[in-house]
């Protein structure tokens, strides 16, 4: 019984994404990702990433899904989103975040937090938006 409700609420889901504008697509593939990291889900929050991906400092693909995976190992994140800015041209899509960053190894209050910037730039592929680069603002 528990697996047919959730086989509809994924089908829902679903269906309720194909009928989002690029937009409201972009965004909620950039929440499903900070939603993972917060849940300290490497694999979900490397998901989206685009074969070809580019980040800071020359990171790949493999090299963002290792960062991702060694810094959710040890670490509790906690992403507070204060700005969320989306522009969609045809199948690509920038996204302007600031973001104020939280982490915390042990114990229940955050040890850092950091107010930071970012451009992402997003491309769509077939029917889903891969992130294909990552720049520090």
């Amino acid at each position: 019984m528990r697996k047919r409700i959730a086989s509809v609420c994924v089908l829902t889901a679903l269906a309720a994404c194909r009928s989002d504008n690029p937009e409201a697509q972009v965004r909620k593939a950039f929440e499903a990702c900070r939603a993972a990291v917060e849940a300290g889900d490497a694999g979900a929050a490397g998901a989206p990433l685009d074969p070809a991906f580019r980040g800071p400092d020359g990171m790949d693909r493999a090299m963002a899904r290792m960062f991702l995976l060694s810094t959710l190992r040890r670490e509790k994140i906690g992403v507070t989103v204060l700005r969320n800015e989306v522009a969609v041209q045809g199948n690509e899509a920038t996204q302007e975040v600031d973001l104020v960053l939280t982490s915390r190894s042990g114990g229940l209050l955050p040890q850092d937090a950091s107010h930071r910037g970012f451009r992402l730039t997003w491309r769509k592929r077939q029917s889903e938006w891969l992130l294909q680069e990552v720049q520090s603002l």
